[in-house]
């Protein structure tokens, strides 16, 4: 006897092959829809009833490919996603869009966009634009098909974009730095003669003048250019460069993962929606999508993303001692030395870089991915023999890490000078070459010497303004440089004082 989900496939097949004889032209696509239907219903963790309703929600999706009216584009972008096996987004290079961290791509809009086109069986292809403005020419011109950023809703947009139902919620907040001797800001009317920086031009300027104008004025607005933006300005308020700043909220809690010395609690606007977009007419990807974000829903999707990206602590605690004693760094020793010497470094190296990763905790994971004493992620611990139940054994763990830092050595034999090679090897253990040759490319450009760390490394904390980041010869975008900058000073200060202390 069959079942009712093998009686919904054969009726499935039936339809299908009515519709491939009426219209030859849809049997790529045909087969594509009838193999992510089967694979879907297969799903060994899906129960019966998503199962039938995966079917149902397909055979629609047939049927709308026969009713099509004969016209010059014959093809929905729906269509054309499924038939080129490729989705094209395009996002900004952002923290909390995309980015590239250690040679994996990485970012809260690309891991949905990436979801979406895995639940789609296509590939995904990612864009980054400059600004908004580019994201919605290329959207316009075909060039892509979905922009995967929340862009603002308004009567202007909607008349260009069709916008996906899944909203994000947010507000302007003020960005201000903690501190025990002067008191929080609560209120718009405590910021009166007190500086508020801002992009020029941007919607905080012009949202910052309107609450200006609302309390009889005061507020001592300062205006940067363009060069700069949110995040830049957010970490000048951590350092105490500049007193306030304003910043969307979703903006400021991934940067207040980072800096837990700002406050982001008081708001300065409205709630304000915002969404993914497509092309205006594209109604078929668009009900796509809203069906695969309505599916995902009760999946935890959402709570593992917003907790990985918003809300993760990046970094550790500083309460573990840098060492035992003048014999001893720490328990991991023996492993230090025995695999730095197959590379011919000095394994209290290892060592300042296992603290500066883990505090010598074999169990660490990182909010990226980052696991074990030296924070591997895992494909690059694939890459160099040890799989994902050999990544904590601490043994496995150093013996992968030192032939990546070997290998990463290998891409600046070039460096003559063994302790400047170091730094940028350090840089890339952290970020990736990628990045490190981003910003010996921009040093280049700006007639500095690319085999410097002490010029290369201003480049890395370039790489996380639009004006660097947004440069032709960059190729792996935004950057939170200043990170990978503390990570080579830190191990190498640390270094020092090992070797000052540590009796060999």
């Amino acid at each position: 006897m069959r079942t009712l989900i093998e009686d919904d496939m054969l009726f499935s097949f039936f339809i299908t092959d009515y519709l491939i004889k009426e219209k030859q032209q849809y049997i790529f696509l045909l087969k594509k829809l009838i193999y992510l239907c089967y694979r879907v219903t297969n799903h060994e963790k899906r129960n019966d009833m998503k199962r039938l309703k995966w079917i149902w929600f397909v055979i629609p999706i047939l049927f709308a490919c026969v009713s099509k009216n004969d016209r010059g584009d014959r093809y929905s972008d729906l269509e054309k996603v499924i038939m080129s096996d490729t989705l094209r987004v395009v996002t900004l290079s952002r923290s909390t869009s995309y980015f590239d961290y250690q040679g994996n791509e990485m970012g809260y809009e690309y891991e949905l966009a990436q979801q979406l086109a895995h639940s789609l069986n296509v590939n995904l292809k990612v864009v980054t634009a400059r600004d908004e403005n580019q994201m919605l020419e290329l959207l316009k011109k075909g060039n892509v098909d979905v922009i995967a950023y929340p862009v603002t809703i308004s009567p202007e947009m909607k008349e260009q974009v069709d916008f996906v139902a899944h909203e994000y919620k947010t507000k302007q907040v003020l960005v201000q730095r903690k501190s025990k001797k002067i008191s929080i800001v609560k209120d718009a009317l405590e910021l009166i003669d007190k500086e508020v920086y801002v992009v020029e031009n941007s919607k905080y300027h012009k949202h910052l003048l309107k609450v200006d104008e609302e309390i009889g004025g005061g507020i001592l607005i300062q205006t940067v250019s363009n060069e700069e933006d949110e995040e830049t300005l957010i970490e000048k308020v951590s350092k105490g460069e500049i007193p306030y700043t304003i910043a969307d909220e979703n903006i400021a809690s991934i940067n207040k993962t980072y800096f837990n010395n700002i406050d982001i609690k008081m708001g300065m606007s409205h709630s304000q929606r915002s969404a993914w977009a497509v092309r205006k007419g594209s109604t078929s990807l668009r009900d796509t999508i809203n069906s695969w974000f309505s599916e995902i829903q009760g999946d935890f999707t959402y709570q593992y993303l917003h907790n990985k990206y918003f809300e993760h602590k990046k970094k550790y605690a500083q309460d573990v001692p840098k060492y035992i004693n003048s014999k001893k760094i720490s328990d991991f020793d023996p492993l230090f030395k025995k695999y730095a010497n197959t590379i011919r470094w000095d394994w209290k190296m290892l060592a300042s870089i296992a603290y500066q990763e883990s505090r010598f905790n074999p169990n660490a994971k990182s909010w990226a991915g980052a696991v074990g004493i030296m924070q591997l992620m895992p494909n690059t611990a694939k890459r160099f023999g040890v799989d994902s139940t050999g990544i904590v054994n601490p043994e496995q763990n150093i013996k992968a890490a030192v032939k990546y830092l070997d290998n990463v050595d290998g891409a600046f034999k070039y460096i003559e000078d063994e302790d400047e090679r170091t730094k940028f090897v350090l840089a890339s253990y952290n970020a990736g070459v990628g990045h490190v040759r981003d910003a010996m490319a921009l040093a280049e450009k700006h007639g500095k010497s690319p085999d410097k760390w002490c010029d290369v490394r201003v480049f890395m904390l370039m790489k996380a303004k639009p004006e660097f980041f947004n440069d032709p010869v960059v190729r792996h975008g935004y950057l939170r440089g200043e990170e990978t900058d503390n990570f080579v000073t830190e191990i190498m200060l640390r270094y020092k004082e090992y070797n000052d202390v540590i009796i060999d």
